[in-house]
């Protein structure tokens, strides 16, 4: 059995685009941060992902969060993107579920 969220739509311009992954203990090395980033690129090619080992220690699964503040075309200003939709979120969630660095994914 198969089961898919259909992210298909492209970011629009003023979509969120980039995200930030927190890396729980355990997995921080350098190797395991870039492995991750180039996971999350195959499973969603369209958006870009930036792994981080730097947040406070904790147990659990990765964090994701969307970088929504972009420099705006004002000077020394920022432009807010809109959130990204659920689905987008719930689909790199279910992705990382199963992701463990140095070992092929597991299927949930």
């Amino acid at each position: 059995m198969h089961l898919a969220i259909d992210i298909s739509d492209m970011p629009a311009g003023d979509a969120v685009d980039s995200f930030v992954v927190l890396a729980p203990s355990g997995a921080r090395s350098d190797a395991a941060l870039r492995e991750v980033e180039a996971f999350l690129k195959g499973c969603f090619p369209e958006y870009d992902f930036l792994a981080n080992g730097e947040a406070m220690p904790f147990d659990g699964d990765y964090q994701v969060l969307p970088i929504r503040g972009v420099v705006s075309d004002e000077p020394d200003t920022l432009r807010m993107l809109d959130y990204p939709e659920q689905s987008v979120m719930m689909g790199i969630a279910a992705a990382l579920k199963g992701f463990r660095p140095g070992r092929p994914p597991a299927l949930n």
